[in-house]
């Protein structure tokens, strides 16, 4: 019979995620309120958006500190290090493009943004990251069949690239974009093309993991695919085709959805790192089958 008192490690473990889930929603509150009062705006339209940009930035920082510290739960030789490193070193891309972000604003706080500038690149780069750890993730979990999950990563990567080119045709006939160059677009729908793609993964894990604590850092990708796919509709011109109250209403949830995503994948990280804390590395990391809580 297992005992009914909490082991001291455990009752931190709760601690931890109990701040840390009230501090996301004080987050999330604060984030919708001056994302949809905007009452810096008072002191400027720039102060307002800084504010936002701060809120964002915190919950992208403890995602990828945590991300980081769950990879060091585990020896580099081990196949977890190398998925959860290449991991975080993608949330570390992302908050290198949100802090660029601050930059290239206030830079070009009185004129328009480069149509591309090195915040793609790290959004990129970023990508890029988190497609190779899923590909690490879904090698582990089918050992033995490397080259077929070789063959459908690249086959993956093609349709996605073949969608995002499909989809940019479709948003120049349609009259979207239409004083954007072919190159921007394109870059920009790859974005969301890419969230749906990471997110269906995350998603597939999810069901392979079940209840597993190592599955759910994913989750915060499938936030991301919602997020962008609304952003980049209206940044094409969607929002013309919407009511002014649909387009008020979708727009702040894109906006705190793409703040969930940070908060999800951190508080996820955090989870994970506090049980691997009481555990040690080889044998908290199991087949998906064996690794619910």
């Amino acid at each position: 019979m297992k005992s009914s008192i909490a082991s001291p490690t455990r009752a931190n473990d709760q601690l931890h995620l109990r701040w840390a889930m009230y501090a996301s929603i004080m987050l999330t509150a604060l984030f919708i309120w001056v994302y949809h009062y905007e009452p810096f705006t008072q002191i400027s339209e720039y102060v307002n958006d800084k504010v936002l940009d701060i809120l964002t930035l915190i919950p992208s920082l403890a995602a990828a500190y945590w991300g980081t510290k769950l990879a060091r739960h585990f020896n580099q030789a081990e196949p977890p290090y190398r998925i959860w490193n290449t991991f975080a070193i993608g949330w570390w891309f992302w908050v290198g493009g949100e802090l660029l972000g601050f930059v290239y604003d206030a830079i070009y706080r009185n004129s328009s943004y480069p149509e591309l500038t090195l915040i793609d690149l790290f959004w990129a780069l970023g990508y890029f990251f988190f497609g190779i750890s899923l590909y690490y993730q879904f090698k582990l979990i089918n050992f033995g069949k490397q080259r077929r999950l070789s063959l459908l990563y690249f086959l993956f990567i093609a349709i996605a690239l073949a969608l995002a080119y499909a989809l940019t045709q479709w948003a120049f006939n349609a009259g979207l974009g239409a004083d954007t160059a072919w190159l921007v677009v394109y870059i920009s729908i790859l974005y969301p093309v890419f969230d749906t793609f990471q997110g269906g993964a995350a998603l597939r894990l999810f069901f392979l993991f079940g209840r597993g604590y190592l599955g759910r850092p994913w989750w915060g990708l499938i936030a991301f695919a919602i997020a962008d796919s609304i952003y980049i509709f209206f940044w094409l011109g969607g929002d013309q085709w919407i009511s002014p109250q649909a387009y008020t209403l979708l727009d702040l949830f894109s906006s705190t959805a793409y703040l969930s995503g940070y908060i999800i994948s951190a508080l996820a990280f955090l989870v994970a790192g506090d049980r691997l804390d009481s555990l040690s590395a080889p044998q908290a990391y199991h087949a998906p089958a064996q690794a619910g809580d």
